[in-house]
């Protein structure tokens, strides 16, 4: 069995993956971000208009393309999350990853194959995570969720599920 999960924090209303998805397809709040980063936007040679609806279009891409991965029994998740830092060559405990769609990135911790939890993610438009502070408060949030994870006896997707049962 595998499958896809999302942390919910305290005080949130919806899980990550739900809260993303929300925010990556509400033109206001895509158009206040863009605004506020509209200088990263002349590397990619764009403007806040088509920044917006670039990512309303990636996010429902990769909605879609998490769906249809998620509801195989034998789904594919590990051909699109990949280990966060790109000289990772092997197989690491509740490894970082990221899933990445044009600018827009999900991060989660890999339980298992194809067992997958996303800890939050990012509209990344500048070359490293400690560069911007709404990246770098993700890179801060996985390694919370790490810590979370393997305090908890988690290190397989079996304990994962006892976890969360």
């Amino acid at each position: 069995m595998s499958g896809l999960y999302a942390f919910k924090y305290t005080g949130q209303a919806f899980d990550e993956l739900e809260r993303l998805l929300d925010e990556w397809n509400n033109p206001a709040v895509l158009e206040d971000f863009f605004e506020q980063y509209e200088n990263d936007l002349h590397y990619f040679g764009t403007n806040v208009e088509s920044a917006t609806i670039e990512t309303i279009n990636e996010a429902t891409r990769l909605s879609n393309l998490l769906l249809a991965l998620s509801g195989h029994a034998t789904n594919s998740l590990h051909n699109i999350f990949r280990p966060l830092d790109d000289t990772e060559y092997k197989s690491i405990l509740l490894s970082k990853q990221k899933a990445k769609r044009g600018w827009l990135r999900l991060y989660s911790i890999k339980i298992d194959i194809n067992h997958y939890v996303i800890t939050g993610g990012a509209i990344k438009l500048t070359h490293q995570m400690q560069d911007r502070p709404h990246t770098q408060s993700e890179l801060t949030k996985l390694e919370r969720c790490k810590n979370f994870l393997r305090s908890n006896g988690v290190f397989d997707s079996d304990s994962f599920n006892e976890m969360t049962v």
